[in-house]
């Protein structure tokens, strides 16, 4: 069985986070394109913005079930160079895109760019956790999948200060008329780059289960509700905050929150693998949420700027172990099934990703109190799953040559 060294596991999350960076920069432009709308006589234009990055959402799953299909029978490495390709050509055209002529039906082709995109991202993941897992050493199973989410959130930060840096060279109207181009044309670069360290990574042997213990609705579903408070965290982190440090007074608080979760996924990654398992410190994470989100997003609303800095510092700590794990417990239940793998994850990203930014600015004007509730009942389904261990200790594996 090949081993990955971490120069190619360096290799392969650098093109996640590229990719991702494609993904986040249509929120990090979205009061750009609000304003390209209304210049189209487009009306209520955010609400139509943030409309589009929800409805993306909902085609993840039809992603996860079709590019883990090709995975399975072409190799994880031939998914991830095809994720690649359609993401590129998805963000070129978008850098490319002619406003005028289209009017008002820049709604739709926007909106059909950004499904391409979530269809292929919907593939992009899972594959990357199949891949990057199937090549580890146990030893090293938490530091690898801290490395993952972190190429994630190295995309976040890369598009906002990208886009934080467009906004200082060039004045609003400049932004407004072309400005708004230039990160699309870097996400192309990116895609670029991607595809050449993909091109270098080595070809694993495909997954065959010789006998399935559990059948695959099982384990979707059982994936599904582990990736609920995954999904939960990651997008109040990095994309809920922006309305939560704008209701706090909070400069950058996205900024903030991305930076200081890579730093402590690097800590957490490799903590879990010296003294504990990947399993067991996300489900103790989890515990750690159910019981201390209310109190932490109180402390963050109190104004008090000690109990505000600790609210956050504490956690972003209990994510990092949650999420720094979160790749390794989802391939652990999948039992090396990589299409319950990405069918379950995207279910769980179409409806608690896209819909916590909304759901998170619905509960802001009730209380931070039911922000936190809203977070700590996302953990619950979690750890009712892993209360209940499935029979992967029986799964016999082999690898195709």
């Amino acid at each position: 069985m090949i081993r990955l060294t971490w120069k190619q596991k360096i290799g392969a999350v650098t093109g996640n986070a590229l990719e991702f960076y494609d993904i986040a920069v249509f929120a990090s432009i979205s009061g750009f394109i609000s304003v390209l709308f209304t210049h189209q006589g487009i009306e209520h234009a955010e609400y139509v913005v943030w409309g589009i990055f929800a409805l993306r959402f909902l085609v993840r799953p039809l992603g996860g079930l079709v590019i883990g299909h090709y995975a399975k029978n072409h190799g994880v490495r031939a998914a991830l160079i095809l994720t690649n390709f359609m993401i590129g050509l998805a963000t070129l055209s978008m850098a490319f895109m002619p406003v005028e002529a289209l009017g008002q039906y820049i709604v739709v082709v926007f909106l059909l760019l950004q499904i391409v995109q979530a269809f292929s991202f919907g593939g992009e993941y899972p594959t990357l956790i199949s891949y990057l897992h199937q090549g580890t050493d146990k030893v090293d199973k938490s530091k690898t999948s801290s490395l993952i989410v972190a190429s994630s959130i190295v995309g976040v930060v890369v598009s906002l200060v990208v886009v934080y840096a467009l906004k200082e060279i060039l004045t609003v109207e400049e932004m407004n008329d072309y400005g708004w181009r230039l990160p699309l044309l870097v996400g192309v670069l990116n895609t670029l780059m991607s595809l050449y360290f993909r091109l270098s990574l080595p070809s694993l042997p495909s997954i065959k289960t010789v006998k399935m213990p559990m059948k695959r609705s099982t384990l979707t579903l059982r994936i599904f509700m582990v990736t609920i408070i995954g999904a939960v965290i990651f997008y109040t982190q990095n994309f809920a905050s922006k309305m939560i440090g704008a209701e706090l007074t909070i400069e950058n608080l996205p900024l903030i929150n991305s930076l200081l979760l890579l730093f402590t996924l690097a800590l957490t990654g490799w903590l879990t693998d010296k003294y504990s398992s990947a399993t067991q410190a996300f489900r103790l994470a989890s515990i750690a949420l159910v019981f201390c989100s209310i109190p932490l997003f109180l402390m963050l609303s109190s104004g008090n700027p000690i109990y505000m800095a600790l609210s956050i510092i504490f956690f972003t700590l209990i994510s990092g172990f949650l999420l720094g794990n979160l790749a390794a417990v989802l391939w652990q239940e999948s039992e090396g099934d990589i299409i319950s793998l990405g069918f379950g994850y995207n279910i769980a990203l179409s409806l608690f990703g896209g819909a916590t930014p909304l759901i998170v600015g619905l509960l802001i004007p009730e209380g931070f109190t039911f922000v936190g509730l809203y977070v700590a009942l996302a953990a619950v389904p979690a750890l009712v799953i892993l209360s209940r261990p499935n029979t992967r200790i029986n799964t016999k594996i082999r690898y195709a040559r």
